[in-house]
């Protein structure tokens, strides 16, 4: 064993010993199991503070066409877990046409759905509009442009840290989240500053591990605290309020073609960790936009390639995985290494909530998902391996 292997044993020894058994969740959970109840997936109107999207100046057309019979097997096997699973949306694409979309019950094609943690690919790729703007560089600090982390640990964080959640900072809930209980209360009325949130002690500090505290870049450790500063760094950076910068640099060139919402808070810091809420054809279009940024040349589609790859191990013994259970990588804020579905990217959202996309530039089948509850994930990825097949 090198050097190198028994340094990052250690340092994965030291995050299972480090993460709490059991404190404070914001989201909710049933049997067990990651929940996104109707009342949480399907809102249409938000609060008066939130930013709604519009509709690109140049709508995308998503394409359809009849499925070939080998299709048809796996739509029909869609159809079942959407029936008997508690599926609420299933899509499966082939580029930009649309092979099978269906909706459930009180879902249907007007209903906005709410993407959770997909949300952090859509910082991802808006983080991406910035490095290829110039306005932001790969090695930029946070405390560079967020002058209050000077001094902390969170402040010596890098974009590239950021975006493969190896901050290195506090990880305080076992879901994620990084609010206090009161905090989540202030959050839903509206009284909750991001940048104060992210700046305290307690989230800013370094991670304690049993032998000393974490450096960024160690290993990654998957919480909101990452997208949340990286979404004000791109705001500082660029000058432009975060949903309007994902209005000019994910939806508009996207294509949406409906209008949506972004959660903010009253001084317009977007929840950079799952704020986007769209309509199931506008999630399409971003999958559809990601697939065809990442076969580019130059700046941005170099980056796509990045962030769908593996940028950082997620552990090798998913037992002791906090999040991502089935995932053996971590790109830019996008999952890697499936261990059912081979050679693909994932958009992955509390719940269920999935984007999948087939990381052969040759490939393009994609998969789309919107859940009840997260359980039934491993047919999904079942399902998803076959459908990538049929591009062989």
């Amino acid at each position: 064993m090198t050097l190198m292997q028994i340094s990052k044993l250690l340092a994965w020894g030291r995050l299972a010993l480090c993460i709490p058994a059991f404190s404070q969740s914001s989201n909710p959970y049933a049997d067990g199991n990651a929940a996104a109840p109707d009342e949480w997936l399907l809102v249409k109107k938000g609060n008066p503070w939130w930013y709604e999207t519009k509709p690109s100046p140049t709508p995308v057309q998503l394409q359809k066409r009849a499925p070939t019979a080998a299709e048809q097997a796996i739509i029909d096997r869609a159809r079942a877990l959407v029936a008997n699973r508690p599926a609420k949306a299933f899509v499966l694409m082939d580029g930009d046409t649309v092979l099978y979309s269906e909706t459930k019950a009180p879902a249907d094609a007007d209903s906005v759905f709410f993407g959770f943690s997909m949300g952090k690919t859509v910082t991802a790729m808006a983080a991406g509009q910035a490095i290829c703007a110039g306005k932001l560089k790969l090695e930029t600090k946070a405390s560079e442009v967020m002058p209050e982390l000077n001094g902390k640990a969170l402040g010596n964080a890098t974009v590239r840290d950021l975006l493969r959640m190896a901050s290195g900072a506090a990880d305080p809930n076992p879901d994620s989240s990084v609010w206090t209980p009161d905090q989540f209360k202030e959050w839903g009325r509206g009284n909750l500053n991001l940048v104060n949130l992210v700046t305290e002690d307690r989230i800013a500090k370094a991670a304690k591990g049993v032998f000393s505290d974490f450096k960024p870049g160690e290993v990654s450790t998957y919480k909101s605290t990452d997208p949340y500063v990286l979404g004000i760094m791109v705001s500082r950076a660029t000058g432009t309020v975060w949903s309007q910068w994902i209005q000019e640099q994910i939806l508009n060139p996207m294509g949406a073609a409906k209008p949506g919402l972004y959660v903010q808070d009253r001084q317009q810091n977007g929840l950079a960790d799952s704020g986007l809420r769209m309509r199931l054809e506008d999630w399409m279009r971003f999958a559809v936009w990601v697939k065809r940024s990442s076969k580019e040349a130059g700046c941005f589609g170099d980056y796509v390639r990045a962030a769908t790859s593996t940028q950082i191990s997620n552990g090798s013994n998913p037992s002791t995985r906090k999040m991502g259970k089935l995932f053996g990588g971590y790109g830019y804020f996008t999952w890697t290494e499936n261990s059912i579905v081979p050679n693909t990217a994932w958009a992955s959202g509390w719940g269920g909530q999935r984007i999948g996309w087939n990381t052969d530039p040759n490939n393009n089948r994609m998969v789309i998902t919107f859940s009840n509850v997260e359980s039934w994930m491993p047919d999904v990825y079942e399902l998803s391996k076959d459908w990538n097949r049929l591009s062989k």
